[in-house]
């Protein structure tokens, strides 16, 4: 299970630094290590939620180790869609807007 932490882990240290080398911010140290940790221990939740969800159709090793690093990169967006799966089985008419936030329309694109 410590396997399925540090994956995760990785998965959203990775998705963090992509984050940072494509944004034009300016750079602090402090911040970025910070955000590190903090977006580190989020993936490594979601990563061992991925994991245990895996475990529990029964999958292969392989497989688990796979849920954990893709829901550590996917962080809590993969959380959600777990949680919107779940409630669209029990109530099928569910908007994603009931589990997701859905960002407001841009007034400009809506006239067009």
């Amino acid at each position: 299970m410590l396997w399925w932490v540090a994956l995760a882990g990785f998965g959203g240290a990775v998705k963090y630094v992509s984050f940072v080398i494509r944004t034009d911010s300016q750079f602090s140290w402090r911040r970025f290590a910070a955000l590190l940790v903090a977006n580190v221990f989020v993936s490594s939740f979601c990563g061992l939620m991925g994991g245990l969800l895996a475990s529990a159709f029964k999958l292969d090793m392989v497989w688990q180790y796979l849920a954990c690093g893709t829901f550590g990169y996917l962080g809590t967006q993969g959380l959600d869609i777990i949680i919107l799966v779940v409630k669209r089985k029990f109530a099928p008419l569910t908007p994603a807007s009931a589990v997701m936030p859905v960002p407001p329309m841009d007034r400009a694109a809506q006239q067009v």
